[in-house]
């Protein structure tokens, strides 16, 4: 049954992501620096907050809907790609806010969740 649980969740997370690469387009890879950022600070959230739901409904969103929303593959092939083109500060601006906005946004997550 979990794992039915953490296909509903996944299902939401990709049409979420999706929604987002749709609604921002760029050169620079914003839509997937917002799902990243944004995933880390929920994943933090409810990681913490005194919620009470099912382990299947937390197994949803947590696993499944913020798993799929995030992308670290993602990540890794406009890493490449900046590396090819030889545009090595987009490169570290992109995997420095990517890894440092991650952990920060996940801290600021599991604070706000502590203080519900």
């Amino acid at each position: 049954m979990n794992v039915l649980w953490v296909g509903i969740g996944g299902a939401a997370g990709v049409c979420l992501r999706a929604l987002v690469n749709i609604l921002i387009q760029s050169s620079f890879p914003f839509s997937t620096l917002l799902v990243n950022l944004l995933g880390s600070f929920l994943l933090g959230l409810l990681s913490t907050a005194p919620v009470r739901m099912s382990k299947g409904i937390r197994l949803a969103l947590t696993t499944g809907l913020i798993g799929s929303f995030t992308t670290l593959s993602a990540v890794s092939a406009e890493l490449f790609v900046f590396l090819q083109e030889a545009q090595y500060g987009f490169a570290i601006l992109y995997f420095a806010v990517s890894l440092a906005g991650g952990f920060i946004l996940a801290f600021c997550g599991i604070r706000a969740g502590e203080r519900i």
